[in-house]
């Protein structure tokens, strides 16, 4: 299979939080990260796809205070691919 990402990723195993003002927190690990967006395995099975997403999900790793913007492009099972916004 192809390859169709536009940006090199690189493995890690960082544990990271997801915010949502409906959702709450969602805890997890990022198994690879770009410059486009993170893949993260979550904790516990959660549809981000259905949930209502009108307002932004972030992303915090737990070894950053920094709060990264981002939109759930894919879901399956527990592993979700984000995009990084802006």
């Amino acid at each position: 299979m192809d390859e169709r990402r536009l940006d090199y990723r690189i493995l890690v195993n960082t544990p990271a939080r997801l915010y949502h003002s409906v959702l709450g927190r969602i805890d997890g690990v990022i198994s690879d990260i770009s410059d486009g967006g993170a893949s993260i395995k979550l904790n516990s099975f959660i549809h981000l796809n259905k949930a209502p997403l009108e307002e932004t999900l972030l992303m915090r790793p737990i070894n950053q205070d920094v709060l990264y913007p981002v939109s759930c492009v894919r879901q399956n099972q527990a592993m979700v691919g984000l995009q990084f916004l802006d």
